[in-house]
């Protein structure tokens, strides 16, 4: 029987630095039975007191307004006790409190190291301290969902927030052993040199957060209405699959794609959320196929989150673009120009087509019946702040596309309308 993930909240707290961002990461002890010695944002699961009555009276937001924050796919209760946790957390992790409240510092303090040690629950420090809950200064970020047949499963919202100019993040808890802040990118090249231990939701989220800075562009990242799933087949053997939330953005949906008959390889699986993915199974299942390998048009989270759980669920590769690999915190192996993927039974081959990313990639499938182009059409994530773009080395690779002839059928990486951006 799989395990039900349990509700989670996550905070990435931000501080402003003069180029830009600063993230506090903090480190898992060694010793501990769940991501010992990792790299993680402050976070942990939603107790069943965070939705209590005295707290829910205490918080800046009412539940309605928490659900609709986080994409309308939470009810009101859930949503506001989700933010709720994360205040909590951000709290007793790193000694942050969103909260306003005319007790004396020392008396935080104290309070703090009682909810630490639990000998006191959150509600009845809120009451002593006067609290009110800035679930408010919370920014919704995304969602990430354990797949299944792990043995610990988590359902976990991601937020933002702004380091309060009166606060220092500081260490109470022994499920942290250190706290550091760094740039996204910082962290991010600290991951792919072996220096530093990350989970993909952490380090997508860094890729999601490089190139912020503004608070302006943190907004444009928060979730928008969940859409569903949807599966049309485009061309002959391939199958498109609209999943509504890359990244684990609500409101920002990618095109993954089904490409063969029995052998089958899923290019794109972008939604971490869990009900994308299982669709690609039940129709890939219905043709009697399997999945036999992932591939990658380029490593921005709106396309690859939902590629490592899946593959580690099948025990199949994930395939991307030269140098991709540096950016996702497990092994692909990685394809340059003209490569066959053997994997696919109705041919597929690699075209280098860089100019989004320098990863990027195109596939041709079969003789040319259509080609699988990601992002060249130039419609991006729609709650994402992609990084600079060589135009130059885009604008070749779109005329390569072209002098593919137009009887070349030409799929790209998100719906085109008002849930794309250009």
């Amino acid at each position: 029987m799989s395990v039900v993930p349990a509700p989670a909240a996550t905070v990435v707290l931000l501080r402003e630095r003069p180029g830009g961002f600063e993230a506090l990461l903090t480190v898992r002890p060694a010793t501990m039975a769940f991501a010992a010695g990792m790299h993680v944002f402050p976070g942990g699961r939603v107790d069943a007191d965070d939705g209590s009555p005295s707290l829910v009276a205490r918080s800046a937001l009412d539940g309605d307004a928490a659900a609709l924050r986080l994409g309308g796919d939470m009810e009101p209760d859930a949503a506001l006790a989700t933010h709720i946790a994360a205040v909590r957390e951000l709290w007793e992790e790193c000694g942050v409190l969103l909260a306003d409240s005319p007790a004396s510092t020392a008396l935080r303090v104290e309070a703090r190291a009682a909810l630490v040690t639990g000998s006191a629950d959150f509600a009845t420090i809120a009451d002593d301290l006067d609290l009110i809950l800035r679930t408010d200064l919370l920014v919704p970020l995304s969602r990430w969902v354990t797949p299944p047949g792990y043995p610990r499963r988590f359902d976990a919202r991601f937020f933002a927030a702004d380091l309060p100019a009166d606060r220092a993040a500081s260490i109470a808890s022994d499920e942290v052993v250190a706290i550091n802040w760094h740039s996204p990118r910082a962290a991010l090249d600290a991951m792919a040199d072996g220096r530093l231990g990350m989970w993909l939701p952490t380090s997508a989220t860094l890729q999601q957060l490089e190139h912020v800075r503004s608070s302006d562009d943190l907004a444009r990242l928060a979730p928008g209405p969940l859409g569903p799933v949807s599966v049309e087949e485009v061309a002959a053997d391939v199958v498109r699959i609209v999943m509504p939330a890359g990244g684990g953005v609500a409101g920002q949906p990618v095109c993954a794609y089904l490409v063969g008959r029995r052998r089958v390889v899923l290019i794109d699986p972008g939604d971490p959320t869990g009900p994308g993915l299982e669709r690609c199974l039940e129709v890939v299942a219905a043709r009697g196929g399997s999945i036999d390998a992932i591939a990658l048009t380029h490593v921005d989270p709106d396309h690859h989150a939902g590629a490592e759980a899946l593959a580690e669920r099948l025990a199949v590769p994930v395939l991307a673009g030269p140098g991709g690999g540096r950016e996702l915190p497990y092994d692909v192996a990685e394809v340059g120009d003209g490569a066959v993927v053997e994997q696919c039974d109705a041919g597929l081959t690699v075209l280098a087509t860089p100019g989004p990313r320098p990863d990027h990639l195109a596939f041709l499938v079969g003789e040319g019946s259509a080609v699988l182009a990601g992002d060249l059409d130039g419609v991006r994530g729609a709650r994402s702040i992609p990084g600079p773009a060589d135009e130059a080395a885009w604008a070749a690779s779109r005329a390569r596309v072209a002098a593919l002839g137009g009887a070349v059928i030409r799929l790209g990486g998100h719906p085109a309308g008002p849930s794309g951006s250009a």
